[in-house]
């Protein structure tokens, strides 16, 4: 076999590939790192959405990676966290194939065998919740390899630990992902759990993307005292750059899975917050403010109450739901 050491330069999902990084798929460059707060640098790190995609004739295909940290979660998979997923690409649409399971810091495993020795389009998924050292494929010794981008304006996802991929079984779940496959464009995750603040300091970074299509799914990290003071501040922040002027940007609701909880204390919060998302969002439009819009959480994943994990972290059918539901919304924006 040969083996190809898989570098940033290979991948989509990450910001600048071409910068400075200490491990090669940390979604910020290395710059970055001393203008945010420490809690967003080290999630930065984890390779949430990330993604390499390529063209090959292999008959069958090994993956070896190394994990920074020992790192588990009760309510998420093994895989999800810290293991990757395989798709191939036939008649135009994306297919699961495997999966790449996790036992310790140091991992290989096969991710095919005896495939027909023809070229095939294949896309592996990075771990949502940990930050890889490296990264080798091994392909049969003679077979072609060519790694390819999709090189259309990105759709750059700012979050929480929702948007990072909490609680997919397997990476290829997280609606990001999901989203890249079903639109066949360059989604970038910063999901950074726990910690999607709406930050001034992250809507400046992400201003330097020329071309985007900015959505933002901050609601369950912050209070309805932070969505008023926030809000005007980070899209300025955010359009403080002359290419980003017009650049969409699309807030999203804070979504509930159940309407009919016991808990009215708590919906009622999530109403009052969505409707000051809602107050501040009227407010920079009828100043002038072009392009900018806002989802709403109704029959986003509402249907029934099967969507979570645990109330709020979405299981598969929720990602499936909530990928349905902003495409959905997108299209209607007249976006894509």
């Amino acid at each position: 076999m040969k083996f190809l050491t898989i570098k940033s330069k290979h991948v989509q999902g990450i910001l600048e590939p071409n910068s400075s990084r200490e491990y090669q798929f940390q979604r910020f460059p290395q710059k970055y790192k001393s203008r945010v707060r420490k809690e967003v640098w080290d999630l930065s790190q984890n390779s949430a959405g990330v993604s390499v995609s390529f063209s090959s004739n292999t008959s069958k295909l090994l993956i070896r990676w190394t994990l920074k940290n020992r790192f588990k979660m009760n309510h998420m998979t093994n895989v999800g966290v810290n293991g990757f997923d395989l798709y191939q690409k036939k008649n135009n649409e994306w297919y699961f194939i495997n999966v790449g399971i996790p036992n310790k810091l140091k991992n290989e495993t096969y991710l095919f065998k005896g495939m027909k020795k023809e070229n095939k389009y294949y896309r592996i998924y990075f771990p949502l919740y940990n930050t890889l050292t490296d990264l080798e494929l091994g392909f049969d010794s003679h077979s072609s390899v060519r790694f390819f981008k999709k090189n259309s304006p990105p759709l750059i996802f700012y979050g929480t630990s929702i948007t990072q991929g909490g609680c997919a079984s397997r990476p290829g779940l997280a609606y990001t992902n999901i989203i890249s496959r079903k639109l066949n464009r360059n989604c970038i995750n910063f999901g950074f759990s726990g910690n999607g603040h709406l930050e001034i300091s992250i809507a400046r970074i992400l201003a330097k993307i020329e071309n985007a299509i900015f959505i933002i799914d901050c609601m369950w990290n912050i209070d309805e005292k932070t969505v008023i003071e926030n809000t005007k501040p980070f899209i300025k922040a955010l359009r403080s750059k002359k290419r980003n002027l017009k650049s969409p940007i699309i807030f999203h609701e804070q979504y509930l899975s159940n309407l009919n909880h016991p808990d009215k204390k708590f919906i009622k919060s999530v109403f009052h917050k969505n409707l000051a998302l809602k107050k501040q969002i009227d407010n920079e439009k009828r100043k002038g403010s072009n392009n900018l819009h806002l989802v709403e959480q109704d029959g986003c994943i509402n249907q029934d109450t099967e969507a979570t994990v645990d109330g709020i972290h979405f299981n598969d059918l929720g990602f499936e739901r909530f990928s349905k539901h902003l495409i959905n919304k997108l299209r209607e924006i007249q976006l894509i």
